[in-house]
């Protein structure tokens, strides 16, 4: 299969398109062809040899993805073969294929493109794990989010909105803070 290589760490230019063996899945993961891919901060970072791949991970950039399950382990879980899905992975969503765990798979969101879908799991899965699952934000309770114009600010803001919550955010410039505003936070200026 095809997949995007650093060949050595710089800027984008050192990205190159190369050939891979076809990833093998193991219990509990599924193969998906990879329809779109997200780009983001550690994506960035990797390229530029500030942030290594997680041991056992693959070396190959994109840490989320969108498209089809063509195989794998489906048991026990809500999707089947052919179905579309996003996935955050721990590397290798610039392949055409890519091993995921089933339980890191979400189904694509109503009115989503593929393209759309990519970029969400980083952002989601990383706000609903602190601020939902360990954070434990209950109902009634307000949130402040630093860097509230970043993705993970914009997402957490606009999850916790629509749960109710009231948000404080901070930014750093006022075209950030009225990004905040939009969003339904109350952004403030650092």
């Amino acid at each position: 299969m095809r997949a995007v290589e650093i060949t050595e760490f710089g800027k984008p230019e050192v990205l190159q398109v190369g050939e891979r063996p076809m990833p093998q899945t193991g219990p509990g993961e599924v193969l998906v062809k990879v329809l779109a891919a997200g780009v983001n901060r550690p994506d960035v970072l990797q390229r530029a040899g500030a942030y290594p791949p997680p041991a056992g991970a693959s070396d190959i950039p994109g840490l989320e993805l969108a498209g089809e399950i063509v195989s794998g382990d489906v048991q026990g879980s809500e999707f089947k073969i052919g179905d579309q899905v996003c996935a955050l992975v721990t590397g290798g969503g610039y392949a055409e294929y890519c091993v995921v765990p089933v339980q890191q798979c979400l189904p694509i969101p109503a009115g989503f493109s593929l393209l759309e879908a990519a970029g969400l799991p980083e952002t989601f899965f990383t706000v609903w794990s602190n601020v939902f699952d360990r954070g434990q934000l209950s109902k009634g309770e307000t949130l402040l989010v630093h860097g509230g114009a970043s993705g993970i600010g914009t997402t957490a803001i606009q999850l916790a909105v629509a749960l109710g919550h009231t948000v404080y955010a901070t930014a750093g410039s006022d075209e950030r803070v009225e990004a905040i505003n939009r969003l339904g936070g109350i952004g403030h200026q650092l």
